[in-house]
Parts: C-alpha cells; sequence; structure tokens
C-alpha cells in the first residue's frame, strides 16, 4: 500500500475496474482476489462483433474530476480512471499480480548486489504522438518525480531507495549514482535495501514514465499546469488518446495506434462521471456499456435483462480514523499531539465497539459490505489474519472501557464528560456519497450516542469528497474522528498509509513499535514466506490493539456489463483476456432492458 503505488484513490468513488486496466500491484499470496464472489468475474455475449464503434463507460461518483490525466499527478480514483486511459505503467503482472515480463519492461531482482535490472521488452515502443519510447524517458520520470518542485504525492521511499536520491535531491549531487544507464532498453537501479514489494505492481519500484521530449523543456513545478498533463496535447503510452473532453464531467478517447499492445478494437471510449443516483437508470436505458455499480441499489438492477453483473472482492475499505496530531511539511514527518483529544487508546477502542457494522452492511448495502477486522484485509489472502478479532459490536464492552478511561456521565443526562469533568464533545468528518451513506453517518452518530459520547457532524453535514480529503492532507484540528476510505493497490505494504513519513497517514499516529514492524513488513528478511506472514500478522495485532484506525468494511464490487459488450472479465493484468486492446461491440448501441 505505498502511495507511490496506489492509485490512490480517496475512496469516497468506486474501485477501479479491472477494464481499466489500472497500475496497482500485488499480495505475495497464492490466493486471488477472484475468489469467494457472489457473482461471475467473466461474462460472453452472443453476437458478431461489430468493426470499431464507441464503448460508453460511467464512472460513477459523486464528485467531478480536476481534470488531471498524468499519472504522476492524479491522486484519486476519479482523475486515475480517466489517466489510466492514456497513461500506463512501465510494468504489467500476471493473474497473482506478480510483475512479469507482459508490460513496456521487465524487471530482474539481485538481492545480493541489491539491483534491480529494467528491461524494456520491446524495441520499436512509440508514445501516442509517434515519437520513440526509451529508457531514458524511465530515467526521466524518476529525476523529475524527485525534483523540489514536483507538487505530487508519488515521490516516497520508493524514489528515496535508490542509491544516491538523497544526495541529488538535495543538490550535493548532479546525478543519481544508483541509475546506470546500459544502453537505450536498460537501466540498472542499485537500492539501499531489497524489499518484497519490489516483486510485484505497485510495489517498491518506480514505475511511472512520462515522455521526455514532451515535459523536459517545462518545469516540474508547472506539470500540474501544463496542457500537456490536462488537455487533449496530452501524450502518454496508453490505449488511447485525448479526442474531446468536458471539464470535470467526460472524456472521449480515441484508439491510439502506437499502443504497444496493438491498437484498440473499438474506435472510441466515452467516459462520463455519473451520479449513484443516476446510474440505475441509464443503465437500464442502456445508455452506459460498462459501469461499477452502487451496492445499496443492488435491488433496483440485479433483474436488469440487458446487462450482466459481474464481481469481484474489491481492493478497497471504509476505515474509522482518529486524528493525533499533524504532518510537518518541512520535516516530512507525522508529528503526534499528546494533548490530541483522541490521543486515548481506550476511547478509541470504545468508539470502535460501539458499531454495529454487520447490521449495517446487510442492510444498507445488501450484504456487498462485510464487517472489515484488520488494515490488512481479506483481498490481500494469507497475509490477511483471519483470526483477528476486529472491532465487533459490543456497547456493554465499549461502556466498560470509557468508564475505565475516566469519561463518565457527571449530571445524569446519558453524555459522558471529559476526565475533567466538563463537556466532552467529539468532532466527526464524513464525507458526501450516497444515499445509504448519509443513513450510515448518522448511524454512526446514534451508535456513539448510545454509549455516551457526544459525536458532532462537522460542518453539520457530510463534506464534498475532494474537498474532505484536502481538509485531511491539511491537518485540520477542528476535524477529531472521520470516515474515509482507501482503495488500496495490489501491494498490500501498509507502509505509505500508516508509516511514520507518510503523507496519507491522516491520523499522524507515530511510535518506535509501529515503525519497527512496518521496517520488518519491508525487510529483506521478508522475502521469505513464512517471515513475510509473520510480519504482516505481527503489525495487524498492533494496529488493532493501538486503534489508530479502524477498518469498518470491506466490500464486493460489482461491474454492470450491458450486452453489446462480446466480453468481459475482472482477472487481473496479463491473465485478462479483455484488455482494451480486446475489447469488442457486437452493435452499434447499448441493449435496453425489457
Amino acid at each position: 500500500m505505498k502511495k507511490s503505488s496506489k492509485l490512490l484513490a480517496l475512496a469516497g468513488v468506486s474501485i477501479l475496474s479491472a477494464s481499466v486496466l489500472a497500475a496497482c500491484g500485488s499480495s505475495s499470496s497464492s490466493k486471488t482476489a477472484t475468489q469467494n464472489t457472489t457473482f461471475p468475474t467473466e461474462v460472453s455475449n452472443e453476437g458478431t462483433a461489430i468493426k470499431g464503434g464507441q464503448l460508453n463507460y460511467a464512472v460513477v461518483a459523486a464528485s467531478p474530476s480536476t481534470g488531471l490525466l498524468i499519472d504522476e499527478l492524479t491522486d484519486n480514483n476519479v482523475d486515475s480512471t480517466f489517466g489510466g486511459m492514456v497513461d500506463v505503467p512501465i510494468f504489467s503482472y500476471d493473474g497473482n499480480r506478480k510483475l512479469d515480463d507482459s508490460g513496456l519492461a521487465k524487471p530482474e531482482f539481485d538481492t545480493e548486489n541489491k539491483t534491480v535490472t529494467v528491461t524494456l521488452t520491446g524495441k520499436d515502443y512509440k508514445w501516442s504522438d509517434g515519437e520513440a519510447f526509451t529508457i531514458d524517458d524511465y530515467i526521466f520520470t524518476i529525476k523529475a518525480l524527485a525534483d523540489k518542485g514536483y507538487t505530487g504525492v508519488r515521490f516516497d521511499d520508493t524514489y528515496t531507495n535508490i542509491v544516491g536520491m538523497d544526495e541529488y535531491r538535495e543538490g550535493t549531487a548532479t546525478d543519481i549514482s544508483g541509475i546506470k544507464k546500459v544502453d537505450d532498453y536498460t537501466v540498472v537501479l542499485t537500492m539501499k535495501k531489497m524489499t518484497p514489494s519490489m516483486m510485484y505492481a505497485g510495489g517498491a519500484v518506480p514505475a511511472h514514465i512520462a515522455p521526455e521530449h514532451i515535459y523536459k523543456d517545462i518545469p516540474v513545478a508547472d506539470w500540474e499546469k501544463s496542457e500537456y498533463s490536462r488537455t487533449a496535447k496530452h501524450v502518454g503510452m496508453g490505449p488511447f488518446t485525448i479526442k474531446e473532453m468536458v471539464s470535470g464531467e467526460s472524456v472521449t478517447f480515441a484508439a491510439n495506434p502506437n499502443y504497444y499492445k496493438g491498437q484498440p478494437k473499438v474506435d472510441t471510449v466515452k467516459m462520463d462521471i455519473v451520479s449513484p443516483d443516476t446510474i440505475v437508470s441509464e443503465m437500464k436505458a442502456g445508455n452506459y456499456d460498462i459501469a461499477d455499480m452502487p451496492s445499496d441499489q443492488l435491488d433496483s438492477y440485479k433483474d436488469f435483462s440487458n446487462i450482466t453483473l459481474t464481481g469481484a472482492i474489491g481492493s478497497n475499505y471504509e476505515y474509522i480514523g482518529f486524528n493525533l496530531g499533524k504532518y510537518d511539511t518541512e520535516a516530512e514527518t507525522n508529528v503526534m499531539n499528546e494533548n490530541a483529544k483522541m490521543n486515548d487508546v481506550k476511547l478509541r477502542q470504545a468508539m470502535g465497539y460501539a458499531l454495529d457494522t454487520k447490521t449495517a452492511g446487510e442492510s444498507l448495502y445488501n450484504g456487498l459490505y462485510k464487517p472489515a477486522k484488520s488494515l490488512i484485509i481479506s483481498f490481500f489472502g494469507d497475509i490477511h489474519d483471519s483470526e483477528l478479532a476486529g472491532y465487533t459490536y459490543d456497547p456493554e464492552k465499549a461502556n466498560k472501557l470509557l468508564d475505565e478511561a475516566g469519561y463518565k456521565d457527571v449530571d445524569g443526562d446519558g453524555i459522558r464528560e471529559g476526565k475533567d469533568g466538563k463537556e466532552f464533545k467529539i468532532t466527526f468528518a464524513a464525507r458526501k456519497r450516497t444515499e445509504a451513506n448519509e443513513t450510515l453517518v448518522q448511524q454512526y452518530l446514534a451508535w456513539w450516542k448510545e454509549v455516551g459520547l457526544n459525536v458532532e457532524l462537522y460542518t453539520g453535514r457530510t463534506i464534498e469528497t475532494n474537498s474532505f480529503y484536502d481538509m485531511l492532507q491539511a491537518s485540520d484540528q477542528n476535524i477529531d474522528v472521520y470516515a474515509g476510505g482507501w482503495s488500496t493497490g495490489y501491494d498490500p505494504d501498509p507502509s505509505g498509509l500508516y508509516g511514520p513519513d507518510a503523507m496519507f497517514n491522516f491520523s499522524h499516529f507515530v511510535s518506535d513499535e509501529n515503525t519497527e514492524l512496518l521496517k520488518a513488513i519491508s525487510s529483506e528478511a521478508s522475502f521469505d514466506e513464512a517471515t513475510n506472514l509473520k510480519n504482516y500478522k505481527a503489525w495487524q495485532t498492533y494496529a488493532f490493539e493501538q486503534a489508530f484506525v479502524i477498518p469498518t468494511f470491506e466490500s464486493e464490487v460489482l461491474t454492470a456489463v450491458n450486452k453489446r459488450v462480446k466480453y468481459y472479465d475482472r482477472l487481473y493484468g496479463s491473465a485478462s483476456k479483455a484488455g482494451w486492446e480486446q475489447i469488442e461491440l457486437v452493435a452499434d448501441k447499448g441493449v435496453v432492458a425489457e
């Protein structure tokens, strides 16, 4: 879960569909995320494929796109979904999400010498504008993200782990000593340490690529506002190019004739942001061919005759987080505040035990939201600690913990005062999503009130998703507790979310023990499977005990596929037969429900 590996889903929006072929990574487990699904993982429809055509794709979200397209700068799922059509990482992966040779390049690992050799898998690859793609583009991107002017969130220990990176970034060296170009197709990266995450997509090897011939003359600080990052002038290595854009709402893509896997068979793909409130009627009318569907509305669309529902265990989870400090932007580290209102482990634990997530998942989300018991969710197979108790509904235990911690109802009004006997109010922030989510947020407040806690909704209402995460990233001290969500990507390493220097450690929890446990997970010793399992389970237990973040839900993600799509699957990487270059349509228009 390193932040560089994530299509950083500030997950107020649905997780990326498998067909978007997002550059995320893997669990080291042999289990795959397609097990134990209620719905099929693939679908075939009868009919002869038409030539070309336009596929209509609904990005189901309550918030607009910011307009950014390049994956070096995107930091939410909406932007990443659009950007994933025109930008791809340098590596691809197999059905178990392990890096293989099916991408633009393949890695070779030498743990003894601490090197990663990156070799292009072809010598005639081209950018969408026809310019040659070489290893220089990869090297250029690594250096660009190390630039002090870089405004994105991808630069982390994935990059600082390269020998000589610190000196280069500090300006005491003019080049990065750990990057050695062999030829136009090969580079050797020398690392400070080797970690198991390197073997998996979205893991600990830099994977982003930007066209050097486009960006070399643009200051890195200006990339975010460059027309090449936001308009039809974008140049990428993805399956499509930009044909037309409606700012924040829609993008029409044209097939990229230079795509390294072959030009897509559809002529265009039109992606629209569609509200969760209207997607059911849109799918019924046949207006969209593919859409991730809201779980809470399953009963309203499960019997539509014009679609097939596919399912996959999501690489996403919901959680309750506690504000324990702030992120120091100068020191680039999280700093705990010992006087923070929520800096009482028993208080945090009590708030977890007060929530009946099992009932909420069944009643609000048709059973597709299931209680999450660990911050390493079941998507990750064996390294998920299935024996961890988690915060199951136990109001009696919650009351006992609050009593022990000194939060007592002094005046007998049913609401607990603080340890000093004075009024004790907790401010809770939540993002705006669906109707079911609005109900859930109010239920959270009611459950906490049942154990005597006065919890009030920050601003008096749920907050637009982008604004919500802006507040968290700014360490808004008016927020005590918040309900967030993550799309984890495929690399389970939690350092990018909960490490001491992680920008996305919104709880700002830091301790020596936590740091050491995270270091063990990413250690060279964890290349050994048994050691890897032991280290992951040790951290999960510690995170459960400290309750700096309490997982609430993991889910099965449903994707509706219109019957004019010839074949679609939810398989991963090179195991998928439904890459964009293979998608075909069997009719000019979407099939309408009878």
